[in-house]
């Protein structure tokens, strides 16, 4: 069992490496080692290019199709056109002025006529974050550096934007809530960006003057639809053909055909790996950490998360997943650490194909989404909460890379960044002992930790974890 004295700053990581058994990924010479964030250079709000042109890939909030997106902005009118495809189905084409949304019609490249949408959306500012705006730092995402940017929401939850730390330009966004601003990818619960880039010219001033002029009024279910995700719903000119030209043009490698016959992975009995956990609420910060799995012997998950600047490395919270229960170790603003029965049991290694999560997506051969080869994003389905999802992206050997909960509402972290991974790496079974301050709490002073979730509270949660003790 860790001793009361391994809290301390300096000591998890040492009690970590001096724990290891051997396992042939996970040797004390290299360590897995911990991510790290530094300082966000520069760290004032980034500011779009005047004109630019992006690809995106767009996760919903609920169990849906993913989207793949084509947007063209110019600041000088200001206006934006964004060409929404369905990856199993649907498409719209739009023009977003400062008055009015056009849907398009006719060819892509020459479009034929224009729809009055009325004043769905406007086109975005330059800068996509505003008042109140905070970067926690620059760290990798699969090998990729970037800002992490976050806006609190109305409630105090997260918009979380990151940009690439070399151009300042959008890479990623997650949205606490479907929200109007930036314009269609407030509607998505996380888009990537797998290109985006500042162009000289758009065309768009010709194409709002034809819309301007030509436009018809909407009718029936397009009048009505509120988002373009609606709007893709109802009969387009974008034929099938052009929709699956338009989306390997735009995310090459990305399919939902080749979801036929997937298979979720199952976890190995042991595991060591690290992540950068992000939480729901905005006054917490990103969490690296390590994290440790041991299925057959201890039934656990057991991690330490640190602070994400501190030097040497300053433990937050300690997570400690039993069969049946869950702990919670965490640091208060005074130093203090309290420990709370509040979380669900363990996970359990086949809970992807136990929640029977769907899968949504492959990607193969995209270096700029899946560098390290071929990989599947998966929607596992919440129990009795409707489409409620998990996002789960993992690559074909097995190796996760994303997990994610679009519009979470808890007090606690719903986006989990993988980075080393070590399958089969074994721990020595004291490293997996809850601590001492949740199993003997009254000799520290402190109220009982609690018993656990109760049968209801964590009934949600039963297709991945262990929930009864």
């Amino acid at each position: 069992m860790l001793a009361k004295s391994a809290y301390s700053s300096g000591c998890l990581f040492a009690a970590w490496v001096a724990a290891l058994a051997g396992a042939p990924c996970a040797r004390a010479d290299d360590a897995n080692a911990l991510p790290t964030f530094t300082a966000c250079q520069p760290g004032t709000p980034p500011e779009l290019p005047l004109r630019w042109r992006a690809s995106a890939l767009m996760i919903p909030f609920l169990r849906e199709q993913i989207d793949v997106g084509e947007f063209v902005y110019d600041g000088t009118l200001p206006a934006m056109r964004a060409t929404i495809y369905g990856l199993e189905t649907g498409a719209v084409d739009l023009l977003i002025t400062e008055s009015e949304t056009y849907q398009l019609t006719g060819a892509h490249d020459a479009p034929d006529s224009c729809i009055a949408l009325g004043r769905k959306y406007v086109p975005p500012a330059r800068q996509w974050l505003g008042n109140g705006a905070a970067c926690d730092g620059e760290a990798a995402i699969a090998g990729k550096k970037v800002q992490w940017w976050k806006m609190p929401s109305a409630d105090g939850r997260t918009n979380w934007q990151w940009y690439a730390a070399d151009t300042r330009l959008p890479w990623r966004a997650m949205m606490a809530n479907r929200a109007a601003d930036p314009a269609i990818v407030g509607d998505y619960g996380m888009t990537y960006f797998p290109a985006f880039t500042p162009v000289a010219e758009t065309g768009l001033g010709r194409l709002r003057d034809f819309c301007a002029a030509k436009a018809q009024p909407a009718r029936g279910a397009a009048r009505l639809a509120a988002s373009a995700r609606d709007l893709m719903t109802i009969t387009s000119s974008i034929t099938d053909d052009e929709r699956s030209k338009r989306i390997k043009s735009l995310v090459p490698g990305l399919s939902h055909k080749a979801c036929a016959g997937d298979r979720a992975p199952s976890w190995p009995d042991n595991f060591v790996m690290t992540a950068i956990l992000s939480p729901v609420q905005f006054k917490w910060t990103p969490l690296p950490g390590f994290l440790f799995y041991d299925w057959q012997n201890t039934g656990t998950l057991f991690a330490y998360l640190y602070a994400a600047r501190s030097s040497p490395a300053a433990v937050e919270i300690i997570s400690v997943l039993k069969k049946g229960i869950g702990y919670s170790v965490e640091r208060q603003p005074n130093g203090r650490m309290i420990c709370a029965a509040k979380a669900p049991g363990v996970l359990r290694p086949d809970w992807m194909a136990n929640a029977s999560c769907e899968c949504k997506a492959v990607l193969e051969r995209n270096a700029d989404l899946s560098p390290d080869g071929a990989s599947t994003i998966r929607a596992c389905p919440i129990k009795a909460q409707g489409l409620r999802t998990i996002w789960s992206w993992y690559a074909a050997d097995g190796r996760p890379m994303l997990f994610a909960e679009a519009g979470a509402t808890s007090s606690g972290l719903n986006i989990a960044d993988y980075h080393s991974w070590s399958p089969g790496a074994t721990m020595a079974a004291e490293a997996f002992a809850v601590p001492e301050l949740c199993t003997r709490a009254a000799e520290f002073g402190l109220p009982p930790v609690g018993h656990g979730l109760t049968g209801s509270a964590a009934f949600s949660c039963s297709g991945c974890h262990v929930t009864g003790r």
